[in-house]
């Protein structure tokens, strides 16, 4: 197994920190959504480390990432932030994966930036105008403590989309909460919730028949945040793109079912394996972390899945991968 690498980026004014599992094969960044950060990726990433180089990063005022004024964290400038650490680390062409706010970064890239693009998948990710959440909304003015940015906000949103609850664990829990626990910290939740609107995503509508890098949408069956209706949406218009039902997952599909997930990502990935790897710049981890150790974590995971099993994936009103023909 691969080891995880941390470290952090210098872009401009701001450092970007990143996780970096896996350094022989074809790039594939996975990008985050909100309250979550690239830890949101760990186990997928432990999946694909032996054949992929994959790298996750803390989008900018999330995680440990530096934070930033509203206007350099909107989706469009997040999606340049990414760009820039790609730049930062040779990587001239990637896999993009993005999960709710990150699904709307990578359909920025795939219209704005398709030369830097080999694929796109979108899990439970935003799109149209289906965001965003009410409970993002309600943490730009609260007016209930219920609705302030804290770790408790972000525990709830992770419980509320989660459909295998078993799956969260105490450990999980403290990775997302723990950059978040000073006032400074809940002034950038509150900001980065600030700085997003569906405006951003609905403008794309136009260009998304013209998207041309394969496309493979993954949505929870369960997903109490976007129900997979917006998936299926999506699916009808990005030509030819493959949707999969994730089955007994919810928003976060990646935590719900970790292997599952990976399983669809790999199948994705791999039928575009005639494509020449794209190899990165090593940069050496300059921090260590004293969340648990990878190794814990997946044997933790793994034990879990097991008691739960692994299903097919399911598309209503058809058990079999869909694609649409342009």
């Amino acid at each position: 197994m691969n080891p995880i690498k941390e470290g952090f980026i210098q872009s401009g004014r701001y450092q970007f920190f990143y996780r970096n599992i896996g350094q022989n094969g074809p790039a594939v960044v996975f990008i985050h959504g909100i309250p979550t950060h690239s830890f949101l990726w760990h186990q997928v990433m432990t999946f694909l480390g032996d054949r992929y180089t994959t790298i996750a990063p803390d989008l900018l005022g999330y995680g440990q990432s530096s934070r930033g004024p509203i206007e350099d964290l909107t989706l469009h400038s997040q999606a340049q932030h990414i760009l820039s650490i790609l730049d930062q680390l040779g990587i001239e062409k990637a896999h993009f994966v993005g999960h709710d706010l990150g699904g709307g970064i990578v359909q920025i890239l795939a219209v704005n930036n398709p030369e830097r693009v080999i694929s796109i998948t979108v899990a439970d990710g935003v799109c149209f105008s289906n965001w965003p959440l009410p409970t993002v909304v309600s943490m730009r003015w609260p007016t209930a403590p219920e609705f302030e940015p804290s770790p408790l906000i972000i525990q709830q949103m992770l419980r509320v989309g989660m459909h295998n609850q078993k799956m969260l664990t105490a450990d999980i829990i403290e990775a997302f909460t723990s950059p978040f626990k000073t006032p400074e910290d809940y002034k950038a939740l509150q900001l980065a919730a600030g700085a997003l609107e569906h405006h951003e995503t609905q403008v794309l509508v136009p260009h998304l028949p013209f998207i041309t890098a394969p496309t493979t949408i993954l949505w929870g069956q369960y997903d109490r945040f976007l129900p997979a209706y917006w998936g299926l949406r999506l699916h009808q218009a990005i030509p030819n793109s493959r949707l999969r039902i994730l089955p007994n997952c919810g928003h976060y599909s990646m935590l719900d079912n970790p292997q599952l997930f990976s399983n669809e990502l790999i199948s994705h990935l791999q039928q575009l394996s005639a494509i020449p790897n794209v190899i990165y710049r090593e940069i050496q981890p300059s921090i260590s972390l004293t969340w648990k150790p990878q190794l814990e974590l997946y044997k933790e995971s793994s034990a879990i899945r097991a008691g739960l099993g692994i299903h097919p994936c399911i598309v209503p009103g058809n058990n079999t991968v869909t694609n649409r023909e342009s």
